[in-house]
């Protein structure tokens, strides 16, 4: 437990320099998401061969680069969204293509795996199923993870120029990772006390029902205090409420809070269809990068969705 604290605390320091950074410049916030973003494919790709759902863990490593350095592009020249989904759409298929293509091409390595594996596949066979599980990671946790780099460069979208200025960038990050945050601590906590009838008992047997409810109920009130934090700058709460009413912010706590949880309930049901307990190593008492921001990566999602309906 002691480390666990520990851990925590320096998670913490972390992201606020993360955060306050970006008064400096987003790209270090862009640095630290991607770094997390190649780690945590990585740690995705390992768990998938512990179920031997065998991938090119080198392609999946170098997707978030390569995803991260189109956003940047896309940036410059003032892409819609629309354009990043091709461009999402068109690595992917050429991931795909790729990997079908190096495990045909990369006969002796194939041959070991086909080996190491007891795989009974053709070698066509194996390399389409390859090539199939490579794109899901990508999918699930890079495309998951570049919603954060995206929301990172709100004014980048070219959605709007009304907004200049307002802090809507701030604000949308902000309640991503704190919603996530509480419902997650409040969640572990209020299960822990209350107890009573587990949530999903054969996927991750230490939550619970009440647990999940607190953590509604946390991510709801965080998402407020982020609101209620914003609203002193009038200019933010005039920008804010010309678009949007108190129902959006109740909506991006309880929602974010349900999809975050679910997030977390997916990862949990990956581990253990692969027998591991934590997704790796880095954070000493919490795992690997996967185990932190499981959740985050899926709120992120909802969160970037919910801004392009909104605006």
């Amino acid at each position: 437990m002691k480390t666990r604290l520990l851990t925590s605390t320096y998670i913490v320091i972390a992201l606020i320099l993360a955060f306050v950074s970006r008064m400096l410049t987003p790209y270090i916030f862009d640095f630290v998401i991607g770094a997390l973003a190649v780690i945590g494919a990585v740690e995705v790709g390992r768990v998938f061969e512990r179920s031997h759902q065998y991938n090119n863990i080198y392609l999946v490593g170098s997707f978030p680069a390569v995803l991260f350095v189109g956003y940047v592009i896309g940036f410059v020249n003032g892409w819609f969204w629309q354009h990043y989904l091709i461009l999402i759409i068109c690595l992917m298929l050429v991931y795909f293509i790729v990997a079908y293509l190096l495990t045909l091409i990369l006969k002796k390595q194939t041959a070991r795996e086909l080996s190491k594996y007891q795989v009974t596949d053709t070698k066509g066979v194996y390399a389409l199923k390859k090539a199939v599980n490579t794109s899901i990671i990508l999918v699930y946790p890079t495309v998951l993870f570049s919603t954060l780099f995206i929301i990172n460069h709100f004014f980048d979208l070219a959605i709007s120029t009304d907004f200049i200025g307002i802090p809507l960038d701030y604000y949308f990050l902000l309640t991503v990772f704190l919603v996530t945050m509480i419902t997650d601590s409040l969640a572990m906590v209020i299960g822990s006390l209350v107890k009573g009838p587990k949530l999903c008992p054969r996927i991750s047997p230490n939550k619970t029902i009440s647990g999940a409810v607190g953590g509604l109920a946390g991510g709801v009130l965080a998402a407020f205090v982020v609101y209620w934090l914003f609203s002193i700058n009038n200019d933010f709460f005039n920008a804010f409420h010309s678009v949007a009413s108190l129902w959006t912010v109740a909506a991006l706590g309880f929602f974010g809070s349900i999809i975050s949880q679910c997030g977390d309930i997916f990862a949990s049901y990956l581990k253990r269809r692969a027998r591991v307990k934590d997704y790796g190593t880095i954070f000493p008492g919490h795992g690997g990068v996967m185990d932190r921001v499981d959740g985050l990566i899926f709120n992120s999602a909802f969160v970037l969705i919910y801004i392009l309906i909104l605006l």
